[in-house]
């Protein structure tokens, strides 16, 4: 009998924890005491294990139920149990020997009787992995291409698709190939903070497409970063490298709104880069959540980042009532210089950090439901902006009907009346001369119609979408 790691008897309990809670990952990760008296290797393993297989569930799941007479009465315990070896046999490429038999005594610890089973079904994965990732099971041509991409990936088959038909194939496989490894880590400094650029110096792990975008460290070590007290005093805030870079065109002078502001991380880089360029600017950050409001306060409190930010609980959709106390003291109703809408989304552009987000993700979601909200805040914070201020649509998708679509779909409405489609690359903070480089570094993202999207990619930064409005100062 094989001795089980203590990696893998952590990431068992830690998915069934989640399997029960419903619970994020990474939520469930930082929430486990096991896991914290791990050692550094077992923890990384640990972790890597209950993150691939969340991310990657449907296709284990397909794969177990191949070898199953009745896979719909199998015990969850051994579901569990069997998808970390199999994960481990498709995706990790564990020792095919020891990947069988880990997995077997992990089944052994939640039924001895089964053992017998889980080795066959694993011996089956072990010789089947390469026609089931090459979709060998399914006929040649496009549809099989597609299949193929997905499974290799831990992606639903109609996600990948919808992944193609935006991006093409080619775009795709970036995303594709990365969608398993770690994603790199980007911060923010405070420019208020004069010691946080010297620590982090000692935590770059190489360099970034746009390492000169003022204030933007990246990549960092994520597992040094947690060591120091940068986060905890709010020297920096970690946020994508390609989300600082929409936050910064949505930067301008004047009175400034965010629809959807969350936690605040655009929020905490929207604050710094004016802080840094000297800009006189008021902002007023709503947010449906309660919570993630205090959230985004108390971080820019901490900062010192807070002057001229007021946080409204209120609904984007709705922004008369939101901001029903804005207007009274102004006595009519308020407009805005810039507005962001920082719309929700599928967050196709960040899977590899939510692993949750392709199985839980629906066909309606994403043809239905997201744009038609989407396109709702995006129509009601037109009213918002001033003659000859810019709006801002954003998204973490890489999906066509929440980007492009979007844009066109306002832009043949009657609210964008008055609005012109823009370059995101010749927004006011870009012509400034020390955002030269991060301007060169947003037009080679650009489509031709100035459209910024991004791709993930490995050792690259996440998929975003940022398209900008400017309004007439006649209209």
């Amino acid at each position: 009998m094989t001795e089980l790691s203590p990696a893998r008897r952590v990431a068992l309990d830690i998915l069934l924890d989640l399997e029960e809670s419903g619970a994020y990952a990474r939520d469930g990760l930082d929430a486990s005491p096991e896991l914290r008296e791990l050692s550094r290797r077992d923890a990384g393993l640990a972790t890597r294990l209950v993150l691939g297989v969340v991310a990657t569930y449907g296709c284990l799941d397909e794969l177990i139920d191949t070898y199953c007479e009745k896979p719909g009465r199998m015990n969850a315990r051994i579901r569990e149990a069997l998808r970390i070896a199999a994960f481990e046999i498709v995706y990790l490429g564990t020792e095919p020997r020891a990947a069988v038999s880990q997995g077997v005594e992990l089944v052994r610890t939640r039924a001895k009787s089964a053992a017998g089973f889980a080795n066959a079904v694993l011996r089956r994965i072990v010789a089947d992995r390469g026609v089931y990732l090459a979709a060998e099971d399914v006929p040649a041509g496009s549809e099989r291409d597609t299949v193929s991409a997905a499974r290799s990936a831990g992606l639903p088959a109609w996600l990948a698709g919808e992944v193609i038909s935006s991006l093409g194939f080619e775009r795709s496989r970036l995303l594709f190939g990365c969608e398993l490894e770690p994603a790199p880590v980007a911060v923010h400094l405070n420019p208020h903070d004069a010691t946080a650029e010297d620590v982090l110096a000692g935590l770059r792990v190489g360099a970034s497409d746009v390492a000169e975008l003022p204030g933007c460290i990246a990549p960092v070590a994520s597992s040094e970063l947690m060591h120091t007290d940068l986060l905890k005093r709010s020297a920096v805030a970690v946020c994508d490298l390609n989300a600082q870079v929409v936050a910064t065109a949505a930067t301008m002078p004047g009175d400034c709104l965010e629809v959807g502001a969350g936690r605040g991380t655009k929020s905490f880089v929207m604050a710094a880069q004016a802080t840094r360029c000297d800009m006189r600017r008021s902002a007023v950050a709503i947010e449906l959540s309660k919570k993630k409001n205090r959230l985004n306060r108390r971080r820019l409190e901490r900062a010192g980042l807070i002057e001229g930010v007021c946080f409204v609980t209120g609904d984007g959709c709705d922004l008369d009532r939101a901001l029903s106390e804005t207007d009274r003291r102004a006595g009519e109703r308020h407009l805005f210089d810039s507005v962001l809408v920082d719309a929700p989304c599928t967050g196709t552009g960040t899977m590899r950090r939510h692993p949750e987000i392709p199985w839980r993700l629906l066909p309606e979601d994403i043809d239905r439901d997201m744009p038609g909200l989407q396109l709702a805040l995006l129509t009601e914070a037109a009213r918002r902006v001033r003659p000859g201020g810019q709006l801002i649509y954003a998204t973490c998708s890489v999906l066509q009907q929440e980007n492009a679509a979007v844009v066109d779909a306002f832009l043949n409405s009657e609210a964008c009346r008055g609005f012109a489609l823009a370059p995101v690359s010749q927004a006011p903070i870009f012509e400034r001369p020390e955002f030269a480089d991060a301007a060169a570094y947003v037009r080679s993202q650009e489509t031709n119609r100035g459209l910024f999207q991004t791709v993930p990619a490995l050792d690259s930064f996440d998929g975003h979408f940022c398209a900008r409005f400017v309004r007439r100062k006649t209209v």
